[in-house]
């Protein structure tokens, strides 16, 4: 893979057979552009799950050969960068840039924060300034709940928080300055550095907000004063006739075609495409902002539907539906918005470096035939060829809050 430079940053994504000969690909590349003066004092690191259990020898290879030693990152199931994503297989996605010294601090939030000395330097680096992005990343598997934790960030720190949660089959990990676990921390960067985000929801609402009229923990009994599934069934009935134009009480299927689902008609095989959703409207967001959550079960006898959220009665919800076709239309929007909104507060638009942070659940979003035809394809058509580093993560954060199978995209500017 090509390296990507520009005035501040320089990028690579590379895969191999193991962590040595993936690390090298990338070592080789990144020193190739370095010079006597390019003053790169900073490195953003995302490695594949595959290379997990080498976290700490990679990262002690890369402060030694590129003499950094200011390095955040995470671990995931895939990482992106340049235009490419590899997914499942040994990869390692690499940004090196360069910040003045005092634009920058580290620090970290959990049970486990009295191990290091994030606390006493962060704290101390608020007191002159002002800070803008608050770059966190988190081991999933920590004993506190993510949740918690951006809310004390978001208290004692400020800033715009984004980021995302390690994901991995095998072991966890961040890395914040050093490789650590059951920790979430990240990186401050000032006001005086330019900076500007987007999210990507990537889902379409199938109804109008609903209301949660009755609940028990995790269960929705009723909505709208009616069975919960009743009005998850109206819902999806909706969305089948709105994009097929097909009543669903219409369709009747035979048992060969049960016994040999190949044998779908194209019109009957697109309304089964993609996962449906709870979401739940961000209170106060200008931007129709919401909190995407798993259908756990649904209890057909009770008329009930279980899902990864502790509910509230009188709490607002809708379902959204999920697929390649509403993913790429989401992120085109996004991207597009986000480059005219830059446009118009800048009068240009030449971002130097970029961080990519989508749901490992959007890793296997294909747009086209091609080899090449996923979320980063897309990313650079709208945005450009510039230096670009990420992952696909396990949770992702933007504004502070845990959202799930979005894609949140980070320019330098």
């Amino acid at each position: 893979m090509t390296i990507t430079t520009s005035s501040q940053f320089a990028s690579i994504i590379e895969t191999g057979t193991d962590w040595r000969d993936t690390a090298k690909k990338v070592l080789e590349q990144l020193e190739a552009v370095r010079t006597d003066n390019d003053g790169f004092n900073f490195g953003f690191l995302y490695i594949s799950d595959h290379l997990s259990g080498d976290l700490s020898s990679i990262l002690n290879l890369f402060k030694s050969v590129l003499n950094i030693e200011n390095w955040v990152g995470s671990i995931g199931m895939g990482v992106c960068g340049n235009g490419i994503e590899h997914i499942d297989k040994p990869a390692i996605s690499c940004m090196i840039g360069h910040f003045d010294e005092d634009q920058f601090c580290f620090f970290s939030t959990g049970m486990h924060n009295d191990e290091n000395d994030f606390s006493k330097s962060s704290e101390n680096w608020l007191k002159h300034h002002d800070p803008m992005l608050v770059l966190s990343h988190g081991d999933p598997m920590m004993q506190d709940n993510p949740n918690h934790l951006l809310k004390n960030i978001d208290m004692d720190i400020g800033g715009f928080c984004v980021g995302g949660l390690a994901s991995s089959r095998t072991q966890h990990g961040v890395v914040i300055k050093n490789p650590h676990t059951d920790i979430m921390g990240g990186v401050i960067f000032s006001d005086s550095i330019k900076v500007a985000t987007s999210i990507s929801q990537g889902c379409v609402p199938t109804s109008d907000i609903h209301t949660i009229t009755k609940c028990h923990d995790n269960s929705a009994i009723s909505i709208n004063d009616k069975p919960a599934l009743d009005i998850f069934e109206d819902d999806l009935r909706a969305m089948t006739v709105k994009k097929s134009d097909i009543d669903p009480n219409d369709i009747k299927i035979s048992g060969d075609i049960l016994r040999n689902p190949e044998k779908l008609p194209d019109e009957i095989k697109n309304i089964f495409k993609g996962e449906m959703h709870v979401a739940f409207p961000v209170s106060g967001s200008d931007q129709g902002d919401y909190l995407v959550r798993n259908i756990i079960s649904i209890d057909e006898d009770e008329r009930s539907i279980d899902i990864a959220h502790m509910l509230i009665t009188g709490e607002r919800m809708m379902f959204v539906h999920r697929d390649d076709e509403s993913v790429r239309a989401d992120l085109s929007q996004t991207l597009l918005q986000l480059r005219q909104r830059v446009i118009k507060d800048n009068d240009d638009f030449t971002p130097k470096g970029a961080i990519y942070i989508s749901c490992v659940a959007r890793a296997f979003n294909n747009f086209g035939e091609e080899e090449e035809c996923g979320e980063m394809a897309l990313v650079k058509e709208v945005i450009g060829d510039i230096p670009l580093t990420g992952f696909y993560a396990s949770g992702e954060i933007s504004s502070g809050r845990l959202y799930g199978y979005t894609g949140i995209l980070i320019l330098f500017l």
